[in-house]
């Protein structure tokens, strides 16, 4: 018995560390098919690019779609239905627009797309179109061992962070960031978000969706609340295991670590039914930003939906990312070294 629990912890750590895309994700081939429709759309009424960027070490290639701001002539919008056994069921729908969909900035910004933990790029497009069409360039990435990046391994913060930097200095070597830089990530995307900020200048701020604090704690409320059919105390003593793996301290990478490093103002947002980043881990996180942070709360939304409730959200992060990013006189400069990187 004691073999197999010491077996057991060990695969737990290496499905922790082990890139998602090698295993099974969280979206399933109708949704997936349904985000690769909408990219076709996209692709037909306005350029959108997909592009390769080596980062390293450890190597990998991020991959990344570009799109310009512009009309998209598309409207995201989400609802719940219930059928007939009264299961309740979300529904993202893109809707043609014929009229004129898109709102130019007075200055240029540009919004770099984080996705959540398991998923990819693909996941985060109704994002991308809502602030490309409100005058953002913007910028989806799969982040490292997610989506078609490459990397066997992720390390929940400790090469992301620097993957990004080496991202942001690409960017702007190609001519494909303009402006003041602003992230908008969601759960594991929302975290590394924060400790990019926290690391890298150039980034102005940061709309976190359900960023989780500690995260060990945030796997295993994840392994629960998508019943997987692991025991907590393997997953424990997985979790001990996966940090001496990727050699690091899982608080280093917590949401209240980079909290308190974070010199921008940041926008958090939570759910109040959310089990993974519940309530109290956003209010601690907010008490540790500087003046001029914000919090929103959707009362009765739980971590899965809360990303998907444009109808809600869209016009305020929408607003903070132009309080934030426009009108400042200010343009994205070369890595200079200071706040930048680790």
């Amino acid at each position: 018995m004691l073999v197999a629990g010491c077996r057991l912890s060990e695969m737990a750590a290496n499905r922790i560390v082990s890139a998602p895309n090698t295993h099974n994700v969280l979206l399933d081939e109708k949704t997936l098919t349904f985000f690769w429709k909408v990219t076709s759309f996209a692709k037909s009424n306005c350029q959108v690019t997909f592009l390769s960027v080596p980062v390293g070490p450890p190597e990998a290639k991020l991959k990344i779609a570009h799109l310009p701001a512009g009309d998209y002539h598309m409207k995201m919008e989400s609802k719940f239905s219930t059928n007939r056994n009264g299961k309740c069921w979300l529904e993202i729908t893109g809707l043609p627009q014929t009229n004129d969909c898109f709102s130019p900035l007075a200055e240029p910004a540009t919004i770099i797309i984080l996705h959540g933990y398991t998923l990819c790029k693909e996941s985060m497009l109704p994002w991308a179109i809502n602030l490309a069409q409100s005058g953002f360039r913007v910028i989806l990435v799969d982040l490292r061992g997610h989506g078609q990046s490459t990397g066997a391994e992720i390390s929940f913060g400790k090469h992301e962070v620097d993957d990004l930097t080496q991202l942001l200095d690409y960017l702007v070597a190609q001519h494909l960031c303009e402006g003041r830089v602003g992230v908008l990530g969601i759960s594991y995307g929302a975290t590394m978000g924060l400790h990019w900020a926290a690391h890298d200048s150039r980034v102005k701020t940061v709309v976190a969706i359900a960023p989780y604090n500690q995260p060990d704690e945030a796997v295993a409320r994840f392994v629960k609340e998508m019943k997987i059919p692991v025991s907590q105390k393997t997953v424990r003593k997985g979790l001990v295991r996966a940090a001496q793996k990727m050699d690091l301290q899982w608080s280093d990478w917590s949401g209240e670590t980079a909290m308190r490093q974070v010199k921008v103002p940041v926008l958090l947002i939570g759910g109040g039914l959310d089990t993974i980043s519940r309530p109290e881990d956003i209010k601690r996180m907010k008490e540790l930003a500087v003046d001029g942070s914000k919090t929103i709360e959707v009362p009765t939304v739980d971590h899965i939906v809360l990303g998907t409730r444009f109808n809600e959200l869209s016009e305020p992060i929408k607003a903070w990312f132009q309080e934030r990013l426009v009108g400042a006189n200010t343009t994205i400069a070369q890595k200079t070294g200071e706040g930048v990187g680790r």
